[in-house]
């Protein structure tokens, strides 16, 4: 183990309309802990990074933070309202991480530590028990056993148990694409494929003319490559052309860098076709020989 901490926290309703944010639901439940709490986490962690909040002032910890979806908090404030006391609150830190397990802990508000005495006096908080191990990528089995251990009403998040569901997700929408993406594929290719060679027994009649004065048979081969590769690239540069502009827009929404995932696809299709292309143009040369 690399180290453990209880840290108590207060999970708050709180009402967001205040943070311009059209997205979201009018109320959403955040986790609230102290300065002093998220300073100790982060140097457990590592983080060269702390904060120094006075009076009402806040920070927001969003592990999934996105420009285009979440809250925007800098400049904005809510409301506290626990038990009988009420606080306005304005951000004043955006951290996009999370010392807390997102799963658990979800959103995550940092305030001072005066702020938080005040109003959690005469509140039940709750505790959040923080535990760091040595290769966690491989506590499946402890995370098992730690779920056998803890009461239904217990919310439990691990490494192993988060990565092994986002896994699952990625993999199946993986899949899905690929899949679906695949059977277009060669559905069109298939498509041009018989629609080429049924235009091949159609045009024999006019290569056999050009044969009967002097074209030789590299040159008929010649000129149906040329003929082929231009029905096939058209669509093909078509839907590379369609799916950067696309995925260029994913990327900027999800603020991801999928430039290297849509090249190797794009490569893969690319590969595809030119398999089809050359095996529409043996065909294709084989019946106007004939």
């Amino acid at each position: 183990m690399v180290y453990h901490m209880t840290v108590p926290t207060m999970m708050v309703n709180v009402d967001i309309t205040n943070l311009h944010s059209n997205n979201l639901p009018d109320e959403m439940e955040y986790s609230i802990i102290n300065n002093t709490t998220f300073n100790q986490l982060a140097k457990l962690q590592n983080r060269d990074d702390s904060l120094s909040l006075k009076g009402n002032e806040a920070a927001a910890l969003e592990a999934g933070y996105s420009n285009s979806f979440s809250p925007k908090y800098i400049g904005a404030s809510i409301s506290l309202n626990v038990n009988d006391k009420s606080e306005n609150i304005p951000f004043k830190k955006l951290k996009k991480y999370n010392v807390l397990n997102p799963p658990t802990a979800g959103i995550t508000v940092v305030i001072s530590d005066e702020l938080f005495t005040k109003l959690s006096s005469g509140t039940t908080l709750v505790n959040m028990e923080v535990y760091e191990l040595k290769n966690e990528e491989n506590a499946k089995a402890l995370t098992k056993e730690i779920k056998t251990l803890l009461p239904m009403e217990a919310n439990f998040s691990s490494f192993d148990s988060d990565y092994a569901r986002g896994m699952e997700a990625t993999g199946l929408l993986i899949f899905i694409g690929g899949f679906l993406g695949l059977v277009f594929l060669g559905a069109t290719g298939s498509i041009i494929y018989f629609k080429q060679l049924t235009e091949a027994t159609l045009d024999k009649e006019r290569y056999v003319i050009l044969y009967k004065i002097g074209v030789n048979k590299k040159e008929v081969k010649k000129s149906i490559s040329k003929q082929i590769l231009f029905i096939f690239a058209l669509p093909l540069l078509a839907g590379i052309a369609h799916s950067i502009v696309a995925l260029t827009m994913l990327s900027k929404i999800m603020e991801m860098n999928l430039m290297i995932p849509v090249g190797m696809c794009i490569g893969v299709y690319v590969c595809i076709y030119i398999a089809y292309y050359f095996l529409t143009v043996r065909n294709y040369y084989k019946i106007i020989i004939k």
